[in-house]
């Protein structure tokens, strides 16, 4: 795992250097860091915990009873799910207007620059207190704007149906889409953010390129990656451009003898999901570091695998999206990628696909 993050650093070192303007400038406040003793001095007296998460609500309570378990000081957890932008939304109006009770929160990626504009975070410094061991997280999953840590990731990938395509046309990448042998037979979801993620190694202009040149190949448009999967799996559709990592890996548990199969394209797609910071008026900030601590440990990643399999931080050795990733280039889309996400989605969807301005997603 150590190579693979030493990797990860220089890319987003490199991403850092080239995109400037980081959210880091926009911090507020003198950065604090705390001693491990400290934290657990501070957690102790708190007690409890008050948590907003995207992550899957089948996932928390086993995240909550392995931090029991680790911190039995921690008496009462609370958390509440936050899914999707109207929740998003007034998860931040909550927020900026002191409504909410939340130690710690995940950040929607379409509001991403108002949480800092707002100074809505603490000013604890992750990444100092990580690099120095007072916190035991990978700096790698740390942003640059040193208080929000990043918690896990999704892959874009290829699947076919085993049963539905020759051998010596599986698919190697994302040039087999544009194989006229897969013209009007292959399904691509109106939802392009698999592709807006590949833009953090391609650039907007080359996605764009190869949007225009995949509409031309005349995919099935379908909406919604579930559906899609299950067409796939039932023998109507035998090749899928561009679907999540983790939406295949729930159907293959569900059914192990399925005729998916996965291909992982170079460069894979990932994209970094449930990012936590803590509220900079939260009421249990100890409890709250302790929390995001907890969350970049092995053994979090571990459940996150098990429950939501496919969505652990692809870093983390002997996870699947590791295992996916293994030997493969990445396209990395982190927090600055992330907060594009839209604007690169309605450009895939209105210049290169030529739906109407409806939003990012194309038509339902």
């Amino acid at each position: 795992m150590k190579n693979a993050f030493i990797i990860l650093a220089h890319t987003l070192a490199l991403a850092a250097l080239c995109l400037g303007n980081s959210a880091f400038a926009q911090t507020k406040g003198k950065m604090i860091t705390l001693s491990k003793d400290e934290i657990l001095k501070g957690a102790h007296k708190e007690g409890k915990l008050v948590f907003a998460t995207a992550h899957e609500e089948t996932t928390v309570p086993h995240l909550i009873n392995a931090f029991k378990k680790r911190h039995p000081f921690i008496k009462e957890i609370q958390f509440h799910s936050v899914s999707g932008i109207p929740a998003g939304q007034k998860e931040l109006f909550d927020l900026a207007a002191g409504k909410s009770n939340v130690d710690a929160f995940t950040p929607h990626s379409v509001f991403w620059s108002e949480y800092f504009k707002q100074d809505l975070f603490a000013q604890y410094d992750v990444r100092a207190m990580a690099k120095a061991r007072q916190l035991d997280i990978p700096v790698e999953m740390v942003d640059d704007s040193n208080v929000v840590l990043w918690t896990s990731t999704n892959s874009g990938i290829i699947v076919y149906n085993k049963d539905l395509v020759p051998a010596e046309k599986v698919p190697s990448g994302w040039e087999s889409c544009l194989d006229p042998y897969w013209r009007g037979k292959f399904a691509v979801d109106t939802k392009p953010n698999i592709f807006a993620w590949l833009s953090a190694r391609w650039g907007e202009e080359k996605v764009l390129a190869y949007a225009k040149k995949l509409k031309d190949n005349q995919p099935i448009w379908m909406r919604g990656n579930t559906g899609a999967l299950t067409r796939a799996a039932a023998g109507e559709i035998p090749l899928l451009c561009g679907t999540y990592n983790h939406s295949t890996q729930r159907q293959l548990k569900k059914d192990p003898n399925s005729a998916l199969r996965v291909i992982a394209p170079n460069p894979v797609a990932i994209s970094f999901h449930e990012p936590f910071g803590v509220y900079g008026q939260a009421r249990n900030p100890h409890a709250a570091l302790l929390w995001l601590e907890f969350l970049a440990s092995g053994e979090a990643q571990e459940i996150v695998d098990t429950w939501d399999p496919g969505k652990a931080f692809f870093m983390f050795e002997g996870t699947l999206a590791n295992k996916l990733t293994k030997g493969h280039e990445t396209s990395i889309c982190t927090d600055r990628c992330r907060a594009n996400e839209e604007k690169i989605m309605e450009r895939i969807a209105v210049e290169a696909w030529g739906f109407p301005k409806v939003g990012a997603a194309g038509p339902k």
